[in-house]
């Protein structure tokens, strides 16, 4: 079990929205919520991100996982074009870079027995850098997109100009490039 929600309850004023909802997912396993509008499918959704407080009952998620949310309706202002909003998912693996390079450039200028440690501190980055896939991550991006239905020509279109649609696609761009254990698409 990857995920459960046990009794979950929650209304708004006097209207019930959810009552003792309850339901697990196995890993590798793929799910749906199937309801009218108004039913409480984005409520549910909303509690098990923790974005919304359930009025009973607990959401439990397997030690390390991690969820990844895409809303209905996405507000996403940005200056960015649409590659370099893809680009801020990878951050992390952008700074380990940069260290990288200090590295380089610190064992280059190093006397010869101040370099040990400098080579081992580089390895370990390096090691780091590999485990997170650092040196595909332009061609990530760049198969995210185009899976997404995204031309090359369109990675320099800044995310303002988007449509709703498009914005939505970024969106998923993003959560995908992101990796997490458990998606969840409202």
């Amino acid at each position: 079990m990857i995920l459960a929600c046990q009794n979950i309850s929650k209304a708004f004023g006097d209207k019930v929205i959810l009552k003792d909802a309850s339901f697990h997912i196995e890993e590798r396993e793929k799910s749906a919520i199937v309801g009218i509008n108004g039913a409480g499918k984005s409520t549910l959704l909303k509690i098990i991100m923790g974005e919304l407080p359930a009025d009973e009952g607990q959401v439990v998620i397997s030690r390390g996982k991690t969820l990844g949310y895409l809303a209905q309706h996405q507000e996403m202002e940005s200056g960015n074009t649409i590659f370099d909003e893809l680009l801020t998912v990878k951050q992390d693996v952008l700074e380990l870079e940069a260290k990288m390079r200090q590295a380089e450039q610190d064992m280059k200028h190093a006397e010869k027995d101040a370099l040990p440690p400098l080579m081992e501190e580089y390895a370990r980055l390096s090691h780091e850098f590999e485990q997170k896939n650092g040196y595909a991550w332009k061609s990530e991006i760049t198969g995210v997109l185009k899976g997404l239905g995204f031309e090359e020509e369109d990675f320099s279109k800044h995310v303002d100009t988007l449509s709703g649609g498009q914005k939505t696609r970024v969106s998923l761009g993003k959560l995908l490039l992101s990796r997490p254990d458990i998606i969840m698409l409202d």
